[in-house]
Protein backbone atom coordinates (compact mmCIF):
# COMPACT_ATOMS: atom_id res chain seq x y z
CA UNK A 1 0.00 0.00 0.00
CA UNK A 2 1.37 3.56 -0.82
CA UNK A 3 1.98 5.41 1.86
CA UNK A 4 0.72 9.06 2.05
CA UNK A 5 2.74 11.90 3.50
CA UNK A 6 0.43 14.36 3.17
CA UNK A 7 -3.44 14.05 3.29
CA UNK A 8 -4.91 14.22 0.01
CA UNK A 9 -6.87 17.45 -0.26
CA UNK A 10 -5.77 20.86 -0.98
CA UNK A 11 -2.72 20.64 1.03
CA UNK A 12 -1.54 18.33 -1.97
CA UNK A 13 -0.16 19.68 -5.09
CA UNK A 14 -0.81 17.15 -8.18
CA UNK A 15 2.86 16.90 -8.87
CA UNK A 16 3.29 15.68 -4.97
CA UNK A 17 0.01 13.32 -5.56
CA UNK A 18 1.25 11.68 -8.55
CA UNK A 19 4.91 11.21 -6.90
CA UNK A 20 3.29 8.92 -3.89
CA UNK A 21 2.35 6.65 -6.16
CA UNK A 22 4.80 6.47 -8.86
CA UNK A 23 7.14 3.82 -7.88
CA UNK A 24 4.40 1.51 -7.10
CA UNK A 25 2.88 2.10 -10.66
CA UNK A 26 6.42 1.65 -11.89
CA UNK A 27 7.06 -1.82 -10.48
CA UNK A 28 3.55 -3.31 -11.54
CA UNK A 29 5.00 -2.38 -15.50
CA UNK A 30 8.00 -4.09 -14.77
CA UNK A 31 6.07 -6.91 -13.17
CA UNK A 32 5.16 -8.05 -17.14
CA UNK A 33 8.13 -7.79 -18.72
CA UNK A 34 8.94 -10.98 -20.21
CA UNK A 35 11.52 -13.41 -18.15
CA UNK A 36 12.13 -15.30 -21.01
CA UNK A 37 13.91 -12.87 -23.60
CA UNK A 38 17.58 -12.12 -23.84
CA UNK A 39 19.35 -9.52 -21.53
CA UNK A 40 19.72 -7.38 -24.44
CA UNK A 41 16.10 -6.94 -25.44
CA UNK A 42 15.12 -6.69 -22.17
CA UNK A 43 17.30 -3.35 -21.79
CA UNK A 44 15.63 -2.03 -24.94
CA UNK A 45 11.65 -2.99 -23.34
CA UNK A 46 12.84 -1.01 -19.85
CA UNK A 47 14.76 1.62 -21.65
CA UNK A 48 12.33 4.25 -21.42
CA UNK A 49 10.29 2.51 -18.63
CA UNK A 50 13.33 2.74 -16.48
CA UNK A 51 13.61 6.33 -16.79
CA UNK A 52 10.19 7.10 -15.43
CA UNK A 53 8.14 9.94 -16.90
CA UNK A 54 5.70 12.69 -15.35
CA UNK A 55 3.38 9.75 -14.51
CA UNK A 56 0.58 12.24 -15.64
CA UNK A 57 -1.53 10.43 -17.32
CA UNK A 58 -1.60 7.43 -14.41
CA UNK A 59 -2.02 10.33 -11.89
CA UNK A 60 -5.32 11.04 -13.72
CA UNK A 61 -6.61 7.98 -13.63
CA UNK A 62 -5.90 7.30 -9.59
CA UNK A 63 -7.06 11.07 -8.86
CA UNK A 64 -10.45 10.52 -10.89
CA UNK A 65 -11.48 7.31 -8.80
CA UNK A 66 -10.55 8.63 -5.86
CA UNK A 67 -12.23 11.44 -6.75
CA UNK A 68 -15.50 9.59 -7.25
CA UNK A 69 -15.50 7.17 -4.69
CA UNK A 70 -13.16 4.47 -5.90
CA UNK A 71 -10.49 2.08 -4.60
CA UNK A 72 -6.75 3.21 -4.75
CA UNK A 73 -6.44 -0.87 -5.21
CA UNK A 74 -8.57 -0.89 -8.07
CA UNK A 75 -6.80 2.00 -10.10
CA UNK A 76 -3.27 0.98 -10.09
CA UNK A 77 -3.29 -1.81 -12.72
CA UNK A 78 -5.26 0.62 -14.85
CA UNK A 79 -2.75 3.56 -14.09
CA UNK A 80 0.14 1.23 -15.50
CA UNK A 81 -1.69 0.19 -18.25
CA UNK A 82 -1.89 4.31 -18.78
CA UNK A 83 2.26 4.88 -18.33
CA UNK A 84 3.22 1.70 -20.14
CA UNK A 85 0.90 3.03 -23.26
CA UNK A 86 3.17 6.20 -23.19
CA UNK A 87 6.40 4.27 -23.12
CA UNK A 88 5.52 2.38 -25.85
CA UNK A 89 3.78 5.68 -28.33
CA UNK A 90 7.04 8.03 -27.06
CA UNK A 91 9.32 4.74 -28.45
CA UNK A 92 7.64 5.23 -31.96
CA UNK A 93 7.55 8.77 -32.16
CA UNK A 94 10.83 9.30 -30.99
CA UNK A 95 11.62 7.19 -34.54
CA UNK A 96 9.42 8.55 -36.48
CA UNK A 97 9.82 12.18 -35.23
CA UNK A 98 13.73 11.94 -35.41
CA UNK A 99 13.95 12.95 -31.78
CA UNK A 100 17.73 12.62 -30.54
CA UNK A 101 16.71 13.07 -26.85
CA UNK A 102 13.91 11.36 -24.43
CA UNK A 103 14.28 12.11 -20.83
CA UNK A 104 17.60 13.33 -20.59
CA UNK A 105 18.83 10.52 -22.36
CA UNK A 106 19.54 9.52 -25.95
CA UNK A 107 16.36 8.46 -27.60
CA UNK A 108 15.70 4.72 -28.17
CA UNK A 109 16.75 4.39 -31.94
CA UNK A 110 19.80 6.28 -31.36
CA UNK A 111 21.25 4.18 -28.37
CA UNK A 112 19.85 0.38 -30.32
CA UNK A 113 19.07 1.53 -34.03
CA UNK A 114 15.93 2.40 -35.48
CA UNK A 115 14.93 -2.05 -36.09
CA UNK A 116 15.68 -2.56 -32.48
CA UNK A 117 13.48 0.42 -31.09
CA UNK A 118 10.41 -0.49 -33.98
CA UNK A 119 10.10 -3.74 -32.46
CA UNK A 120 10.70 -2.93 -28.49
CA UNK A 121 7.67 -0.11 -28.96
CA UNK A 122 5.97 -3.24 -30.54
CA UNK A 123 6.46 -5.64 -27.51
CA UNK A 124 5.32 -2.51 -25.65
CA UNK A 125 2.25 -2.81 -27.07
CA UNK A 126 1.95 -5.99 -27.03
CA UNK A 127 2.82 -5.77 -23.09
CA UNK A 128 0.12 -3.24 -22.39
CA UNK A 129 -2.61 -5.52 -23.87
CA UNK A 130 -2.12 -7.78 -21.58
CA UNK A 131 -2.02 -5.82 -18.55
CA UNK A 132 -5.32 -3.84 -20.16
CA UNK A 133 -6.77 -7.15 -20.15
CA UNK A 134 -5.93 -8.33 -16.31
CA UNK A 135 -6.81 -4.70 -15.59
CA UNK A 136 -10.71 -5.70 -17.04
CA UNK A 137 -11.09 -9.07 -15.76
CA UNK A 138 -10.13 -8.02 -12.13
CA UNK A 139 -12.49 -5.22 -12.51
CA UNK A 140 -14.57 -7.75 -13.66
CA UNK A 141 -18.58 -7.50 -15.12
CA UNK A 142 -20.09 -4.74 -16.82
CA UNK A 143 -17.25 -2.22 -15.39
CA UNK A 144 -14.60 -4.06 -16.55
CA UNK A 145 -16.23 -4.26 -19.72
CA UNK A 146 -16.87 -0.54 -19.71
CA UNK A 147 -13.08 0.30 -18.76
CA UNK A 148 -11.89 -2.03 -21.46
CA UNK A 149 -13.69 -0.56 -24.05
CA UNK A 150 -12.97 3.18 -23.26
CA UNK A 151 -9.19 2.48 -23.01
CA UNK A 152 -9.41 0.53 -26.20
CA UNK A 153 -10.85 4.07 -27.85
CA UNK A 154 -8.38 6.37 -26.28
CA UNK A 155 -5.48 4.08 -27.87
CA UNK A 156 -7.52 4.16 -30.89
CA UNK A 157 -8.81 7.99 -31.37
CA UNK A 158 -4.94 8.72 -30.26
CA UNK A 159 -3.57 6.23 -33.91
CA UNK A 160 -5.86 7.90 -35.57
CA UNK A 161 -4.74 11.58 -34.43
CA UNK A 162 -1.28 10.40 -34.90
CA UNK A 163 -2.53 10.04 -38.83
CA UNK A 164 -4.16 13.86 -38.82
CA UNK A 165 -1.06 15.07 -37.46
CA UNK A 166 1.17 13.14 -39.95
CA UNK A 167 -0.86 14.05 -42.83
CA UNK A 168 -0.85 18.24 -42.07
CA UNK A 169 3.15 17.88 -41.86
CA UNK A 170 3.47 16.31 -45.13
CA UNK A 171 0.36 16.97 -47.29
CA UNK A 172 0.36 20.76 -46.48
CA UNK A 173 3.54 21.99 -47.60
CA UNK A 174 2.21 25.76 -48.13
CA UNK A 175 1.73 27.30 -44.31
CA UNK A 176 -0.34 29.42 -46.02
CA UNK A 177 -2.97 26.65 -47.00
CA UNK A 178 -3.30 24.89 -43.16
CA UNK A 179 -6.76 26.00 -41.58
CA UNK A 180 -6.58 26.34 -37.62
CA UNK A 181 -9.50 23.97 -37.63
CA UNK A 182 -7.34 21.11 -38.84
CA UNK A 183 -5.03 21.85 -36.12
CA UNK A 184 -7.72 21.52 -33.44
CA UNK A 185 -8.83 18.14 -34.78
CA UNK A 186 -5.52 16.83 -34.91
CA UNK A 187 -5.04 17.66 -30.96
CA UNK A 188 -7.97 16.57 -29.95
CA UNK A 189 -7.86 13.39 -31.65
CA UNK A 190 -3.97 13.04 -30.52
CA UNK A 191 -3.12 14.17 -27.23
CA UNK A 192 -5.96 15.99 -25.87
CA UNK A 193 -8.45 12.58 -25.04
CA UNK A 194 -5.39 10.57 -24.61
CA UNK A 195 -3.28 12.80 -22.49
CA UNK A 196 -5.99 14.53 -20.20
CA UNK A 197 -9.29 13.47 -20.24
CA UNK A 198 -9.56 9.82 -21.11
CA UNK A 199 -7.99 9.33 -17.94
CA UNK A 200 -9.71 10.80 -16.33
CA UNK A 201 -12.76 8.99 -17.65
CA UNK A 202 -10.59 5.90 -17.18
CA UNK A 203 -10.99 6.69 -13.50
CA UNK A 204 -14.10 7.57 -13.01
CA UNK A 205 -15.50 4.47 -15.09
CA UNK A 206 -13.18 1.76 -12.59
CA UNK A 207 -14.61 4.21 -9.52
CA UNK A 208 -18.64 2.97 -10.72
CA UNK A 209 -19.36 6.36 -12.53
CA UNK A 210 -22.74 6.34 -14.72
CA UNK A 211 -22.25 6.66 -18.33
CA UNK A 212 -23.35 10.82 -18.01
CA UNK A 213 -20.87 11.58 -15.28
CA UNK A 214 -18.29 9.79 -17.54
CA UNK A 215 -19.26 11.61 -21.04
CA UNK A 216 -19.64 14.74 -18.77
CA UNK A 217 -16.14 14.68 -17.91
CA UNK A 218 -15.40 15.56 -21.64
CA UNK A 219 -16.74 19.00 -21.15
CA UNK A 220 -14.02 20.34 -18.88
CA UNK A 221 -11.30 17.48 -20.11
CA UNK A 222 -11.27 18.84 -23.91
CA UNK A 223 -10.67 22.86 -23.12
CA UNK A 224 -8.03 21.05 -20.90
CA UNK A 225 -6.76 18.86 -22.78
CA UNK A 226 -6.12 21.51 -25.92
CA UNK A 227 -4.48 23.81 -23.58
CA UNK A 228 -2.09 20.45 -22.43
CA UNK A 229 -0.94 20.47 -26.02
CA UNK A 230 -0.54 23.94 -27.20
CA UNK A 231 1.82 24.27 -24.49
CA UNK A 232 3.44 21.31 -25.17
CA UNK A 233 3.84 23.20 -28.56
CA UNK A 234 4.94 26.23 -26.49
CA UNK A 235 7.79 24.37 -24.76
CA UNK A 236 9.08 22.83 -28.07
CA UNK A 237 9.78 26.82 -29.28
CA UNK A 238 11.26 27.77 -25.65
CA UNK A 239 12.38 25.17 -23.66
CA UNK A 240 15.94 24.06 -23.61
CA UNK A 241 17.04 20.36 -24.40
CA UNK A 242 18.49 19.87 -20.53
CA UNK A 243 15.29 21.55 -19.03
CA UNK A 244 12.57 19.48 -21.07
CA UNK A 245 14.64 16.50 -21.54
CA UNK A 246 13.96 15.69 -25.09
CA UNK A 247 14.70 17.25 -28.24
CA UNK A 248 13.60 20.96 -29.01
CA UNK A 249 12.21 22.63 -32.05
CA UNK A 250 11.03 19.24 -33.48
CA UNK A 251 7.55 20.55 -35.09
CA UNK A 252 9.45 23.38 -37.30
CA UNK A 253 11.80 20.65 -37.61
CA UNK A 254 9.23 18.10 -39.09
CA UNK A 255 6.72 20.95 -40.65
CA UNK A 256 3.75 20.68 -37.91
CA UNK A 257 0.95 22.87 -37.87
CA UNK A 258 0.26 24.25 -34.65
CA UNK A 259 -1.39 27.46 -33.03
CA UNK A 260 1.57 29.47 -32.97
CA UNK A 261 2.50 28.87 -36.66
CA UNK A 262 -0.70 29.86 -37.95
CA UNK A 263 -0.42 33.05 -35.67
CA UNK A 264 2.83 33.95 -37.16
CA UNK A 265 1.84 33.39 -40.70
CA UNK A 266 -1.48 35.73 -39.92
CA UNK A 267 0.82 38.42 -38.89
CA UNK A 268 4.39 38.18 -40.81
CA UNK A 269 5.40 40.40 -43.26
CA UNK A 270 5.95 39.04 -46.96
CA UNK A 271 9.31 38.65 -46.85
CA UNK A 272 9.42 36.64 -43.67
CA UNK A 273 6.16 34.43 -44.65
CA UNK A 274 8.12 34.02 -48.09
CA UNK A 275 11.49 32.65 -46.20
CA UNK A 276 9.05 30.95 -43.21
CA UNK A 277 7.26 29.13 -46.14
CA UNK A 278 10.96 27.87 -47.96
CA UNK A 279 11.25 26.56 -44.07
CA UNK A 280 8.54 24.45 -44.32
CA UNK A 281 8.63 23.24 -47.56
CA UNK A 282 11.91 21.43 -47.44
CA UNK A 283 11.81 17.84 -46.22
CA UNK A 284 13.34 17.35 -42.72
CA UNK A 285 16.57 16.38 -43.51
CA UNK A 286 17.26 19.43 -45.74
CA UNK A 287 16.60 22.31 -42.84
CA UNK A 288 19.60 23.88 -41.21
CA UNK A 289 19.28 24.67 -37.72
CA UNK A 290 19.73 28.31 -38.54
CA UNK A 291 16.54 28.17 -40.59
CA UNK A 292 14.97 26.23 -37.55
CA UNK A 293 16.15 29.33 -35.37
CA UNK A 294 15.18 31.76 -37.56
CA UNK A 295 11.54 30.65 -37.54
CA UNK A 296 11.74 29.68 -33.57
CA UNK A 297 12.94 33.29 -33.33
CA UNK A 298 10.16 34.64 -35.30
CA UNK A 299 7.18 33.39 -33.53
CA UNK A 300 8.60 35.81 -30.66
CA UNK A 301 8.66 38.66 -32.18
CA UNK A 302 5.52 38.39 -34.14
CA UNK A 303 3.66 37.94 -30.95
CA UNK A 304 2.59 34.11 -31.47
CA UNK A 305 4.47 32.34 -28.46
CA UNK A 306 2.40 35.25 -26.30
CA UNK A 307 -0.93 34.61 -28.49
CA UNK A 308 -0.49 30.66 -27.73
CA UNK A 309 0.12 31.19 -24.12
CA UNK A 310 -2.88 33.37 -24.32
CA UNK A 311 -4.87 31.28 -25.69
CA UNK A 312 -3.95 28.11 -23.36
CA UNK A 313 -4.46 30.31 -20.31
CA UNK A 314 -7.74 31.04 -21.92
CA UNK A 315 -8.80 27.24 -22.62
CA UNK A 316 -7.57 26.48 -18.60
CA UNK A 317 -9.54 28.75 -17.22
CA UNK A 318 -12.83 27.94 -18.87
CA UNK A 319 -11.84 23.70 -17.92
CA UNK A 320 -11.72 24.82 -14.38
CA UNK A 321 -15.33 26.69 -14.58
CA UNK A 322 -16.93 24.31 -16.30
CA UNK A 323 -14.96 21.19 -13.89
CA UNK A 324 -16.84 23.81 -10.73
CA UNK A 325 -19.87 23.57 -12.04
CA UNK A 326 -20.19 19.43 -13.26
CA UNK A 327 -18.44 18.60 -9.49
CA UNK A 328 -20.79 20.18 -7.80
CA UNK A 329 -22.40 16.90 -6.09
CA UNK A 330 -18.89 15.90 -5.44
CA UNK A 331 -18.02 15.70 -1.62
CA UNK A 332 -14.78 14.36 -1.79
CA UNK A 333 -12.06 16.46 0.34
CA UNK A 334 -9.87 15.84 -3.27
CA UNK A 335 -12.04 18.34 -5.42
CA UNK A 336 -9.64 21.12 -4.73
CA UNK A 337 -6.77 19.13 -5.92
CA UNK A 338 -8.57 17.62 -9.01
CA UNK A 339 -9.01 21.26 -9.94
CA UNK A 340 -5.42 22.25 -9.49
CA UNK A 341 -4.66 19.40 -11.26
CA UNK A 342 -6.46 21.19 -14.46
CA UNK A 343 -4.94 24.49 -13.66
CA UNK A 344 -1.14 22.74 -13.54
CA UNK A 345 -1.69 21.77 -17.29
CA UNK A 346 -0.17 24.53 -18.44
CA UNK A 347 2.20 25.68 -15.98
CA UNK A 348 4.38 22.80 -16.34
CA UNK A 349 8.16 23.43 -17.49
CA UNK A 350 8.36 20.05 -19.44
Amino acid sequence: MTMQKKPEGNALDFKEFVGQHRERVYQIICSYFPDNAPPEFIKMLRSYTDRKGQYRRPGYAILWTLLYGGKLEDVMLPAAVQQISEDYFLMHDDWMDGNSVRRGLPAAHILFGAEYAVDAGDTLHNILWKMAYDAASVLGGERGKRYFDKFYDIMLTTHIGQYLDIRLAREVKDITKFKIEDYYKSIHAKSAYYSVYGPMQCGAIIAGAKDDVVNGIAGYGTPAGIAFQIKDDILDCIATEGGLGKSIGTDVRDGVKTLILWHAVQHADSATLAKMKGVYAKDRELKSEAEIRFVLDKFVELGSIAYAEKEAARLTKEAIEKFEIAARGIKSPLKGLAMSSIGQTTKREK
